[in-house]
């Protein structure tokens, strides 16, 4: 196989066709590479006996010095890793290994049609399966939820920044980001139906980190008023074995938040 250096040589000798050693060095320096004469010369004299370039000594200066041309390697490289393959895998190596790339190429390129009837693994794991319509995306309800929390949700790009720091976000099965998205999308049903919005800890680490200033937290609480308003509690007080020492404050709070 061919190094770096190698490769870049190669390179030069493409383009200039015919070249000398100090041609070459010039060369790479003003490409940026680092690199010394003698590592040229060096390199150029391995790749010389490897049959990788052409050689020939012209007379210079009562002696004689190294002029290099460009040979085309590719049937020469090609050999060598024919080679390699029958010493790694025996001499029926190459129809081995053939046969198991075209068995790999099978399974990860399906046909047009396969990736047709496959096309819906695409949607994210939680199964969530989304159909757009103008409906949709002018859905009233996003309205109501930008009047309730006072915020813009289109003017969420989806940077993330928001589950990257939320500290609920390994409990709730929908990220913050994919709320907004959801809702931008119309899919108001999914939003709802999912208890991120009753997890979510109006610690204000998403307001803090959004880049285009959107208040998830109002978001979230402007998603649960819409269910509190219709008496859908997501605790029922009746429910709960309170404890006596348990901070009035935490209760009311609690309440405030689940119940409506």
């Amino acid at each position: 196989m061919l190094g770096s250096l190698e490769k870049r040589i190669l390179s030069v000798l493409h383009k200039k066709k015919k070249i000398n050693a100090r041609g070459i060095h010039e060369s790479l320096r003003n490409e940026g590479m680092a690199i010394t004469y003698v590592t040229v010369n060096t390199v150029l004299s391995r790749m010389y006996k490897r049959g990788l370039i052409n050689r020939i000594a012209e007379p210079f200066r009562g002696a004689y010095r190294y002029t290099y041309e460009y040979k085309d390697v590719k049937d020469e490289l090609i050999a060598s890793f024919l080679g390699d393959v029958n010493l790694l895998f025996g001499d029926e190596g190459i129809d081995h290994l053939k046969t198991k790339l075209e068995a790999e190429k099978r399974i990860k390129q399906p046909s047009r049609k396969e990736k047709t009837k496959t096309i819906e693994d695409t949607v994210p794991s939680k199964d969530i399966r989304i159909s757009l319509s103008r409906n949709d995306t002018q859905n009233p309800v996003i309205q109501k939820i930008e009047d309730l929390s006072g915020q813009k949700v289109l003017a969420c790009y989806q940077c993330g920044k928001c589950s990257a720091g939320c500290p609920m976000v390994s409990k709730m099965d929908l990220l913050p980001n994919q709320i907004i998205r959801l809702i931008q999308l119309g899919q108001i049903i999914d939003v709802i139906n999912s208890k991120s919005i009753w997890l979510c800890a109006s610690c204000f680490t998403c307001t803090a980190r959004c880049p285009k200033g959107v208040d998830l937290a109002k978001v979230m609480e402007a998603l649960r008023l819409l269910l509190l308003r219709k008496s859908t509690n997501y605790v029922e007080p009746s429910e709960l074995d309170i404890n006596e020492d348990l901070p009035q404050i935490a209760l009311v709070s609690n309440f405030r938040k689940n119940t409506g």
